[in-house]
């Protein structure tokens, strides 16, 4: 895991494409981070999976806290991984629901939500600039006030991890 990140994650506008995935969904987010050049030529499906296993510890500590906490209400509990099936067998991570070389989108339907991860390699488009960047953006689709009191309750948590996942990426 590298000891500081080597560049920020900038905030973007969603694209419109990516409301999409959750018709009448009520929140959507986009982090976006110059792709290292160690990282380029692999499947985003790969850079997805070495994004999450890369997380620090004070991430995986929150998410089962998450887990735990949520347990009793009969939410689904998940760990920060690539698809359902873990090789520790034990709690599965978001499953795939469609990929390609350059994107994957993640998700989960639950009572209180559901949403979807979207990992995308692209080209800057600009010869000055990174050759390509990799975006995570969430989409999220609220159910009730459950719904969009957990929301407003892991919101904070949602924007530092995920800047953290992009900006501490193992290359």
């Amino acid at each position: 895991m590298n000891s500081a990140p080597t560049s920020k994650a900038d905030e973007i506008v969603p694209e419109a494409r990516h409301w999409q995935l959750l018709p009448g969904a009520d929140f959507a987010d986009s982090y976006r981070i110059p792709l290292a050049a160690s990282l380029a030529q692999k499947q985003v499906a790969d850079i997805a999976a070495r994004m999450m296993a890369g997380r620090p510890a004070w991430v995986a500590a929150l998410l089962d806290l998450r887990n735990r906490l949520v347990a009793p209400f009969g939410l689904k509990g998940a760990k920060l991984a690539v698809g359902e099936v873990q090789p520790d067998g034990r709690m599965p991570g978001f499953p795939v629901l469609d990929g390609d070389a350059s994107h994957l989108l993640l998700g989960l339907d639950d009572r209180h939500l559901d949403f979807r991860l979207c990992i995308e390699k692209s080209p800057s488009g600009h010869a000055d600039e990174a050759p390509q960047w990799l975006t995570a953006t969430t989409v999220v689709r609220t159910k009730g006030l459950p719904g969009k009191a957990y929301l407003a309750v892991i919101m904070p948590f949602h924007r530092r991890i995920v800047r953290t996942l992009l900006e501490k990426m193992p290359g």
